[in-house]
């Protein structure tokens, strides 16, 4: 191989490193952002910021902060309930639930790990 054919591989080799070192740093959606737009975006804000798109849909954010982490996935594991009549009653697999509560702890700062966990049935609250 001539040097001027070694430095022409060379540099389609590292043009096609950048590209491919491009395609795996750019952020794709997570899985639960993915569940939410498709799920539950219609009413609820599923952002960090901003309001939700139907005013009495509270923002998945503070629903996030305000439950016990094991309300919530008990909720999305068995379907939410509500109020609102119009409200679907969606269940998502555990898989679905972790990615949801882990899409919702990094637009929050808070991981659910770090969430406070309810007292048990007879624990007395600190």
């Amino acid at each position: 191989m001539t040097k001027s054919l070694r430095i022409k591989t060379m540099a389609a080799s590292l043009a096609l490193l950048i590209v491919g070192a491009s395609a795996v740093s750019a952020t794709e959606p997570s899985e639960g952002k993915v569940l939410l737009e498709q799920n539950c975006s219609r009413c609820h804000s599923i952002a960090g910021t901003g309001e939700s798109p139907l005013p009495k849909a509270p923002p998945l954010r503070e629903i996030y902060l305000r439950y016990p982490i094991e309300q919530l996935e008990e909720g999305f594991a068995e379907g939410m309930g509500s109020k609102h009549r119009d409200m679907p009653q969606i269940q998502f697999s555990e898989e679905q639930v972790v990615a949801i509560l882990t899409y919702l702890g990094s637009i929050t700062g808070v991981e659910p790990a770090m969430r406070p966990r309810a007292p048990a049935q007879g624990e007395t609250p600190p």
